[in-house]
């Protein structure tokens, strides 16, 4: 039987177009790392511009809850973009298994949405729709990580 893992099942085949193309492939998903890597500093920098904003106009005016979700908004953007990034890394590890780590930065995601909806315009059926998405990515999350823990 052949001891390569599940993700690497392209490897068995040895075809030469396909080995070029997977080889396109990688390049392809190294470049989205470098990309990522640029977001991810672009990122940043919103932050520290963002932050910087807020700490000069918090001067001349009082801090309101809004622009705190909206602080909060941006630092969960920067740790969903580096999410992102460890995603594409993993993807280039043949051994590893993506779905826990893709399954965190989703509900990374859904926990961003959540902290920076604004209630008071949300309707009913985006709450229900976000609640529901919150509950089965969890208990995806919690099904898929229950043996690694145990």
């Amino acid at each position: 039987m052949n001891n390569l893992p599940k993700e690497s099942l392209m490897q068995s085949i040895h075809d030469p177009l396909v080995h070029q193309l997977s080889k396109i492939i990688v390049y392809c998903v190294k470049f989205l790392a470098i990309l990522m890597v640029i977001v991810v500093i672009w990122s940043l920098v919103d932050v520290v511009v963002h932050l910087y904003e807020n700490i000069v106009s918090s001067v001349t005016s009082r801090f309101s809850t809004e622009r705190l979700l909206s602080t909060l908004g941006s630092f969960l953007a920067v740790l969903i973009a580096i999410e992102i990034f460890l995603n594409i890394i993993f993807y280039l590890k043949k051994d590893a298994i993506h779905v826990p780590l893709v399954l965190a930065t989703a509900l990374t995601a859904v926990a961003r949405k959540v902290i920076i909806l604004d209630y008071s315009k949300a309707l009913a059926p985006e709450l229900y729709a976000t609640a529901a998405l919150i509950l089965s990515l969890g208990i995806t999350y919690w099904l898929v990580t229950k043996n690694e823990v145990s």
